[in-house]
């Protein structure tokens, strides 16, 4: 499907800090800089064992069996699970309300789960003004993490800095906070992707 934009994505950074040029990949509990430039793959993580894989979006074959969820661009899906946007803006903050008893399981009304959407999966007639989209599978509730304002050039990126809880599909929960959506250290490229998690969230 084509759909047209007049007001088009630039590579502009709204993550600048360059104090210290992190190891891209996982350390602890983050993940710094991964790469879901490519607008026709998803890129799949297993929190379990820290795997990345990345597959064209149309690869349904080749997904593994076992993985959290995935990455294109700054949308999001997940394997079988559902989201919710806490009010949280930092996961420490979270963990002391679930330990006080201010923030309990969610309900399951609460929660989002996939659903049929559109990614872009072709920016490369953006000088004659359209992209190309199609049809795929994504968590809306989860791509919320970042705001896109394309009613301006250059579009104004704004990340809502909120914790998004994620319940598997096998009922556990992981909190995740995105931390960033470029690398800084290599032309402050968009679509470079850094998230902290807790995993698992342990309600009382």
């Amino acid at each position: 499907m084509i759909g047209v934009m007049y007001n088009l994505l630039s590579c502009d950074s709204i993550y600048d800090d360059i104090s210290e040029k992190p190891a891209s990949g996982q350390m602890g509990n983050s993940y710094s800089y991964i790469d879901a430039t490519d607008y026709t793959k998803w890129v799949y993580i297993n929190l379990d064992n820290g795997e990345i894989t990345t597959l064209d979006y149309k690869d349904t074959l080749d997904i593994p069996e076992d993985w959290t969820f995935a990455l294109h661009r700054y949308d999001c899906k997940t394997n079988g699970g559902a989201v919710l946007e806490t009010s949280y803006t930092s996961l420490d903050d979270l963990q002391a309300a679930i330990k006080g008893g201010a923030f309990t399981e969610p309900e399951e009304s609460q929660m989002v789960s996939d659903s049929p959407g559109q990614i872009i999966i072709d920016m490369s007639h953006m000088l004659d003004l359209y992209i190309i989209y199609d049809d795929d599978c994504l968590n809306e509730e989860f791509t919320k993490w970042l705001d896109v304002n394309i009613s301006y050039m250059p579009p104004i990126y704004t990340p809502s800095n909120k914790v998004y809880l994620l319940r598997l599909k096998d009922g556990t929960y992981v909190a995740v906070r995105f931390t960033g959506f470029s690398n800084p250290y290599y032309y402050d490229t968009k679509g470079y992707i850094s998230f902290d998690y807790i995993y698992p969230v342990e309600f009382q």
